[in-house]
């Protein structure tokens, strides 16, 4: 299904936001929107809006991106990927944990972009393999700061020694950012029985969503993050 994808850009530079509306307003299948240049418009947009993703900028006036995740995925729930210049481990694990589905590097090439915007869009989350890693490290010492316990380990272990071959085989999927449609070509299996797996892998991994079992799968090396 075509489906045209309804992106809001939230940044406080101008020229940037400028040049991100003429690169995606030449791709097929993405429409810009709504742009904001504070975390308060972009709150206040999503609501009136309702785009398919927002692309945040971590570092914005009046309200930061961190809390303008938070807010816009607990009212509204729409898939958010940080958008940033730097690749701070800290600030990306808590644009994870405020609820974003990813994170894009400014520089990065506009295919990235695409496909981290696409992603999004069917509920996958997206993040750059070579800093992962990095990335889910530091999303466990947060985790550990915040409840005074070792996340990871408090999670079910034999949960994740119970999954199956195929089951390991769609971890791999959602841990290099494939999509249910992507996964299932690349297993020579029905999307249906991709998004079985899934929900199966939840329950063993006693995670809430696909990005946790990608942070779970790393952390604990079920799993490689491919470079």
């Amino acid at each position: 299904m075509n489906q045209t994808i309804k992106v809001l850009i939230a940044d406080d530079h101008s020229l940037l936001r400028t040049g991100l509306v003429k690169l995606l307003e030449m791709t097929d299948g993405i429409e810009i929107v709504g742009q904001a240049e504070n975390g308060i418009d972009a709150v206040r947009l999503a609501g009136e809006i309702r785009p398919d993703v927002i692309l945040m900028d971590i570092n914005m006036p009046k309200l930061n991106g961190i809390e303008a995740t938070r807010q816009i995925s607990a009212r509204y729930g729409i898939p958010i990927l940080a958008l940033t210049i730097h690749d701070d481990e800290e600030y990306i694990a808590e644009m994870i944990r405020a609820g974003a589905k990813g994170y894009v590097l400014k520089d990065s090439e506009l295919q990235n972009l695409v496909r981290a915007i696409k992603n999004a869009d069917e509920g996958v989350s997206f993040f750059p393999s070579n800093l992962m890693e990095k990335v889910m490290v530091k999303f466990h010492e947060l985790k550990q700061q915040q409840s005074g316990i070792d996340y990871y380990a408090a999670l079910n272990d034999a949960g994740a020694q119970n999954l199956t071959r195929r089951e390991l085989e769609v971890l791999q999927c959602i841990v290099d950012g494939m999509s249910n449609k992507e996964c299932a070509e690349h297993l020579f299996i029905s999307e249906k029985t991709v998004k079985n797996h899934v929900t199966n892998l939840l329950r063993k991994l006693d995670v809430a969503d696909r990005t946790q079992a990608a942070v779970y799968a790393v952390q604990h090396g079920i799993v490689k993050a491919r470079v």
